[in-house]
């Protein structure tokens, strides 16, 4: 039944986001809300649709409200109160961001509105522990999604941030949430770039959920790989519809959460997205050392220095799945009983960060970087 589950959830979630593709499609043809093909800041050629997030919306919510009925069929899949609580507070806050930045999308946002509406998403998911402040029974557990604790390489025993304060541990995950989101919209330059890196890590943290025998928890990321999986049959080059803010910022809620729901998966997240966090970062130092704004739109993304040097989209696009492929396979190495394999993860990521700065900083010093107001 397990294996069947399992099947289920990425079958529904792949299925509906596909098939709701093209009425999607076509709505925005009749209404006009379509991406202007700008060859001074786009890499498409033709307007094209921007609000695919829709269909992917649809299908993770579909597919994560059938995974509830199978408790039933098999006592392995019961979810505890703690789980369905967060479920709930999952689709309260993931749709929350996803109808503010469908809006953005249709009319437009300031930053500082949706710098508001992501907060507020994220201490959604925080939930009662917001004023509870306090965790119950002896699996120390909390009424909303937070980030108790966390582990740390060189550290043999996790970091308890509930311990620390209760009120580090909100900030925590607020700030994990938020910029989870900020992340996977940054990486959002490319055809089908940010839906294969979210299909990966969510698959990721799928099979470590499995290696823990975390069974429901398992269906919450599968859902979300079945989501990108079938928006990439219209979003891989060349896409046919974009996912927009509303389809960017919601991946990057529910990958968030998944990272932080069923014990802290931190790690395995950021090693996937060890490439985007580091472009991000860089962006962010050599913006700040030219005194430009961090958020202005600008081609000096990698993907956009990699399309400088004559790379074809779909090269650039491989070239971010293999190093997600390579980093996640390291989260996934089981090393909590073994102290080797956990030096072993380390110095591998050290390596792999240390290779992608020394690319990054050949490339800045290649080319001069272009901006856009």
């Amino acid at each position: 039944m397990t294996t069947f589950a399992l099947l289920i959830t990425l079958a529904i979630s792949t299925l509906v986001t596909a098939l709701a593709v093209p009425p999607v499609l076509r709505v925005s043809q009749r209404l006009g809300l379509l991406q202007a093909a700008d060859t001074a800041r786009r890499i498409h050629k033709t307007p094209t649709s921007r609000l695919g997030g829709v269909a992917i919306y649809a299908g993770f919510v579909c597919a994560l409200i059938v995974s509830l009925t199978f408790a039933p069929l098999d006592p392995a899949l019961r979810r505890s109160p703690y789980e369905l609580l967060r479920i709930d507070l999952l689709l309260l806050g993931g749709t929350l961001i996803f109808c503010i930045m469908l809006i953005d999308d249709v009319a437009g946002l300031t930053p500082l509105t949706k710098l508001v509406g992501q907060v507020a998403a994220a201490l959604i998911a925080v939930g009662p522990y917001l004023w509870e402040r306090q965790l119950y029974g002896p699996r120390d557990e909390a009424n909303g999604i937070i980030l108790t604790a966390f582990n740390l390489p060189l550290l043999a025993e996790p970091v308890h941030l509930h311990n620390l304060s209760p009120w580090l541990a909100i900030a925590a995950t607020v700030f994990w949430i938020v910029g989870m989101m900020n992340t996977i919209n940054f990486v959002d330059g490319l055809d089908g770039l940010a839906a294969g890196i979210v299909l990966i890590a969510a698959a990721i943290l799928s099979a470590h959920a499995l290696r823990l025998n975390q069974l429901t928890i398992a269906l919450l990321p599968l859902a979300l790989a079945g989501a990108c999986l079938g928006f990439l049959y219209w979003n891989f080059n060349p896409a046919k519809i974009f996912m927009g803010d509303c389809g960017a910022m919601f991946l990057g809620y529910v990958l968030a959460v998944s990272a932080i729901i069923g014990g802290a998966k931190l790690a395995t997240a950021l090693l996937v997205l060890a490439l985007p966090i580091l472009d991000v970062a860089w962006l962010i130092v050599q913006r700040t050392r030219r005194g430009s704004g961090i958020a202005r739109a600008g081609r000096d993304h990698l993907h956009h220095r990699l399309l400088a040097l004559g790379w074809s989209q779909r090269q650039i696009v491989a070239f971010y799945y293999g190093l997600s492929i390579l980093f996640g396979s390291l989260g996934l190495l089981p090393s909590e009983q073994n102290p080797a394999l956990r030096w072993f993860k380390l110095g591998g990521l050290l390596v792999l960060c240390g290779l992608l700065v020394v690319l990054l900083v050949y490339l800045a010093r290649q080319q001069k970087p272009v901006e856009h107001g």
